[in-house]
Order: structure tokens, then sequence, then C-alpha cells
């Protein structure tokens, strides 16, 4: 009877053994199509880029077009724990109003980097410095915009990114990357530059154990050109406090037709930093029902009356909002 119930025993242990190992599998490779998502193959990643520059830059008759081939080969990334907490030897060399172009050659890429920004200067004594290093490595025209919200109204994400990209555009940048402030790019492969199609750039996120969310997720870290940006109506401005507006502007894209595209995982990879959650919006999924009806009359075309102030800085321009 005793060696009865051992058989049992280990025939239970058996099969719950052998239920958790096919659960764990099953796991594996549906989170597997997420570390896989569909990508630019590494050949195809420089024609696909969209190549132009802001006419109001001036190029160096004398000079070489820059060659981004090795950068998009490149293999190096750090880790997220190799990011330095602060810059004591920080050089700001070459940076003027938050921007910068290459002086041995001439950039095939113009972006205005558009950064919504309200009360995270921790995060912003990170993220300036370590982008700014980053970047200049990349042999490309770039400027740092820092659109701010000032005042102690709800926070109102989309709308800011209406105001900046309408500055941008006004400098005749012809690409526009959206850019959280918590983010920072872990591979040297990342080329900060937009592509045919809109770009979703931080696809693989350490704290979300750099698995792609879901499929349609646009946010984080966006390059989308300026064309398509006015074409879409930009985002709407009635998202206020957390979440949501990003939903609603990839629904604005796949309106257009316009289809997200991504480099593959191993130069999407991104850091985030620590912050406190905000608060909700309750009424984004109301909203976003009706994401697509609503986008021609809400948008960058029809921004309430807000005021605005540009002031320069050596590390950015800022864009200071009240709504």
């Amino acid at each position: 009877m005793g060696f009865k119930n051992k058989l049992l025993q280990l025939h239970i242990s058996t099969c719950v053994f052998s239920t958790l190992c096919l659960i764990a599998i099953i796991q594996f490779f549906a989170a597997y199509g997420k570390y896989n998502y569909p990508h630019l193959s590494q050949h195809m990643l420089l024609e696909e880029l969209h190549k132009e520059v802001s006419p109001l830059l001036t190029l160096k008759k004398n000079k070489p077009v820059c060659n981004y081939e090795q950068i998009l080969q490149a293999t190096e990334s750090i880790e997220n724990w190799q990011v330095p907490k602060k810059y004591d030897d920080f050089s700001a060399n070459g940076i003027s109003n938050g921007s910068y172009s290459p002086e041995d050659c001439n950039p095939m890429f113009s972006v205005a980097i558009l950064v919504t920004y309200r009360n995270r200067q921790s995060q912003l004594n990170v993220f300036l410095p370590y982008m700014h290093t980053f970047l200049r490595k990349q042999n490309i025209h770039y400027k740092i915009f820092l659109i701010e919200q000032q005042d102690n109204k709800k926070w109102n994400k989309g709308m800011l990114y209406n105001i900046g990209a309408r500055h941008a555009i006004a400098e005749r940048f012809p690409c526009l990357i959206l850019h959280d402030v918590d983010l920072l790019p872990l591979g040297a492969a990342n080329l900060y530059a937009c592509a045919k199609q809109p770009r979703h750039m931080s696809a693989s996120i350490d704290k979300f154990r750099y698995v792609l969310p879901y499929d349609t997720i646009s946010g984080g870290v966006l390059a989308i050109t300026s064309e398509q940006y006015k074409l879409v109506n930009g985002f709407s401005n009635q998202y206020e406090g957390w979440g949501g507006e990003d939903d609603d502007f990839s629904s604005r894209l796949a309106a257009h037709g316009l289809q997200i595209m991504r480099f593959p995982p191993r130069a999407a990879r991104y850091t985030m930093l620590p912050h406190r959650p905000e608060a909700r919006n309750p009424a984004r999924a109301a909203l976003l029902t009706h994401a697509v009806a609503r986008a021609r009359s809400d948008g960058m075309h029809a921004l309430a009356r807000a005021s605005v102030r540009v002031a320069p800085q050596r590390l950015f321009t800022q864009v200071a909002v009240r709504l």
C-alpha cells in the first residue's frame, strides 16, 4: 500500500512538473514574438531612412557627405546600470541653443528632438548631457527643444508636442523626434533619424524587460517627418493627465495609411529613468473611442490660446508654455 502511495505521489509530481514546463514553454513562445517584433532588416536601414536637411543649414562645399554605415552596423551597447548618474566632466563643445552640426562632414539628416517636460529636474540633469554625448557621435544635425508646461493645470502632453512641432517646423526641420525625458538610448546603432514611415524608436525598454508591450504602441520615442505630422494634424489636445494621447496618435497614423516601423531590437534598447507615476486620465477610454472622427478638428491646426515664450539656453531651446 505504501509503495502504491509513493507511486501515485510520483505520478502527480511528474504531472505537475510537466504542466509547469508546458506553461513556461507557452509563455516563452508568446513573448518571443514581442522580443522579435517585425522590423527592418539590417541591410535595409540606410535605404529606408528619410534623408533631408534643413534648408537653413549651411553645408560646406569642401567637406564630404557624412557616412552612416558604420553607425548603423555598430554592435556596441551599454547596460542600463552603466548610465552615469551625474556628469561632472561634461563638455558642451559645439553646442549652441541645444543645436549641433558635425564639423568634418555634411550631414544627411536634420532632426528636431521635442522633449515635453514639467518638474523633472533630476531626470533632465541626466538626459541633457547623456543625449548630447550620444548624439554628437552620430554626425547628424540636431536641435533639442524642451517644451515645458509652466502652469499648475493638468498635464497636456499632446498640446505641448503640437506647440513644439510648430516651432521646429518654423525652423524648417524636416524630421521631428518626440522624446520622453525619462528614456535614454543604449545602443550605438540607434541612429536618430526619421524613416519613410513613422519610426517607433523605443521598442525595447528595460522596464518592460525589453519586450514590446503591443504592436501599435508609438509612445516613448517616435520619429516622424514634419509632413507626416502635419498630415495627421499632430496630437489631440483633449488628453489631460497621463495616458491615451499616444494611442490616439497611433490611430491617426493608421487612418492615413502610415505604418509604424522599427529597427532591430538590439538597436532599439532604452533605459527608463526612475520617476513617480503620474495621475491617469480617467477620460482616456472615452476619448479613444472617437479618436479618428475627431482628428480633423482637434490637433495642431486648432490649438487653443496659450502663452508661449522661447528662451534659448546652451543645451536646449526652451519653449515655455502656460496653457
